[in-house]
């Protein structure tokens, strides 16, 4: 009898350690759609990833480093769902779906395990003006009857004096808020 016992709970053991947990992501969104619909335009595509590179560790070697410039845009384009008036302006502010890096002035990338630290992205206005999070950008003036495009220019910028390997990626909302 205790020899049944012995080998029931050593299968029961065995049965357990071959169980695993895991995660399951889902994703999506819902949004209003506003009146006008805003297309972000941009060299890979309007339907791809802003693409910002690919790097080495060697290549950063201080903080404040940047990487190049990537330049994007948020086009409106007046329709007949769309119309717009010209003596209005659009200002755009920027959210980071990550949050703000410690300084509050960059937008944090996504981290964990595969992901790289010590970079932020850094978005800049049509001057080259550093855009931090929840800051509304300059006024764009809008055409009535052509597609209006609003540009703006992504890097990434270090943090720290060393940054590992790892993914890079992050996600950022927007709102285009026309007066």
């Amino acid at each position: 009898m205790k020899k049944h016992f012995v080998a029931l709970a050593i299968s029961l053991s065995s049965t357990a350690a071959m169980a695993n947990t895991g995660i399951i992501n889902f994703q999506g969104t819902v949004t209003t759609g506003g009146t006008c619909p805003i297309e972000v335009v941009h060299p890979g595509g309007p339907s791809q990833p802003i693409h910002l590179g690919h790097f080495r560790s060697r290549d950063f070697t201080a903080a404040d480093q940047n990487t190049a410039m990537v330049p994007f845009s948020l086009r409106i384009t007046p329709d007949a769902s769309c119309n717009i008036d010209p003596t209005k302006k659009a200002f755009v502010k920027f959210s980071p779906r990550f949050g703000a890096d410690p300084s509050g002035k960059l937008y944090a990338l996504q981290s964990g395990v595969g992901y790289t630290s010590n970079l932020a992205l850094e978005i800049l206005d049509r001057s080259s003006t550093p855009l931090p999070p929840e800051t509304e950008s300059k006024a764009h003036d809008l055409d009535e009857n052509l597609p209006t495009d609003m540009h703006f220019t992504a890097r990434l910028k270090t943090t720290e004096d060393s940054v590992p390997e790892g993914r890079i990626d992050t996600s950022v909302d927007f709102l285009v808020d026309i007066r």
